[in-house]
């Protein structure tokens, strides 16, 4: 199970912007962090006539930028992510977080998921990388400069480089409760052999499928937790309906496959509708096409969760997929291998006391296969 816990949990990572896409030589970089706004932390000295105490290090508002990091006095980073697999109509779900010390790049406003890219398809199979760094002189004195690496092939992606804070590891702060599951809420606590947070402590991360609520909201609490710098947490976010397809209607995978049949026209734009989450979040579709068995293409479009959109003809013209030799073994794979791959994404920042950033997440990832009309 645990082998099947890495290859899932791979899978949903696949399809994200940022680490969230890939593991590091150190940890996984997180995905699309925000500043938190952290003014509300700080508490009015009472009148007293004693010597003013020294601010305790439970405070780590300065750190709200990068450019303000305090590495000596960094706060906690969290980060906590419901994963809902469908491949096959096999469906996998998982419930896991972990927390650190922070980071500066926590904190980068470019370690997140890029706004104009909403609404765009572009070739290969994510969108396109910039990178932030081209060696250690161009990060913090407490940061090296290191790709991402493919979860999967364990190969570096390619423009991927940015600054990291070595040496992090993940901790044990306490229990804390997630509710918005169906017969929550939930205990999660943390899991020494993975290092990670599980349900009730225990496990390989995955959760029971029926767990999954939709359309209703997720929050994430912690009191009391136990370093002396680090008291509460908190965040919500709404779970959008369960992620289907609608138009162009999925047809029927008799041959099995990865899924049910969408079925483009190469060269005649692709309208693609769902049940929208009102523009909150975004989803990545990535298609991927063999042409033969020498050629492979990838296309990505990246949509605002708003339940249309329409992929231009240039991309659709790519798709047209060889028939290869039915029955035939190669024939069998090239068609097992055309995919339309969804991942659906939507995150709350985290919030508390002696937090200085974090997000609760989730990721809904639907395969389908591709056909042609």
């Amino acid at each position: 199970m645990k082998k099947l816990l890495v290859l899932t949990f791979a899978l949903a990572i696949a399809f994200f912007a940022t680490a969230c896409g890939g593991n590091s030589t150190h940890t996984e970089e997180p995905a699309d962090s925000e500043p938190v706004n952290d003014s509300d932390q700080t508490e009015e000295p009472a009148e007293t006539d004693e010597e003013p105490v020294e601010e305790p290090d439970d405070q780590p508002a300065e750190n709200t930028t990068p450019e303000n990091f305090n590495p000596e006095n960094p706060g906690y980073f969290v980060e906590f992510i419901i994963a809902d697999i469908n491949m096959a109509n096999q469906p996998q779900t998982l419930a896991t977080g972990y927390f650190m010390k922070a980071a500066r790049e926590d904190l980068n406003p470019h370690a997140g998921v890029d706004e104009s890219t909403f609404d765009t398809c572009t070739f290969g199979e994510s969108i396109e990388n910039v990178p932030q760094c081209t060696s250690k002189a161009d990060c913090a004195p407490e940061q090296d400069c290191v790709p991402s690496y493919d979860s999967q092939s364990g190969q570096a992606i390619a423009n991927s480089e940015h600054c990291e804070t070595p040496g992090r590891e993940s901790l044990d702060v306490g229990p804390i409760t997630v509710s918005g599951f169906n017969g929550g809420p939930y205990q999660f606590a943390y899991e020494p052999g993975d290092q990670a947070y599980k349900l009730n402590g225990t496990g390989d991360g995955t959760i029971p499928a029926e767990m999954i609520a939709y359309g209703v909201d997720y929050t994430i609490s912690g009191e009391n937790m136990l370093p002396d710098d680090l008291d509460s947490l908190s965040a919500t976010f709404s779970m959008p309906p369960s992620f289907a397809i609608l138009e162009p209607v999925p047809q029927p995978n008799a041959s099995g496959g990865f899924g049910d049949i969408i079925n483009v026209t190469p060269g005649q734009p692709l309208t693609i509708k769902w049940v929208g989450n009102n523009g909150l979040g975004y989803i990545d579709v990535n298609f991927m096409v063999m042409k033969s068995l020498m050629e492979q293409v990838a296309i990505t479009c990246r949509m605002v969760d708003d339940g249309e959109f329409t992929v231009p003809a240039e991309f659709t013209s790519e798709m047209q997929l060889s028939q290869g030799d039915s029955g035939s073994p190669f024939g069998d794979m090239l068609g097992m291998m055309n995919m339309i791959t969804v991942n659906r994404h939507v995150e709350a920042p985290i919030t508390g006391k002696g937090i200085t950033a974090g997000t609760f997440s989730a990721e809904q990832m639907v395969l389908y296969t591709l056909g042609n009309n």
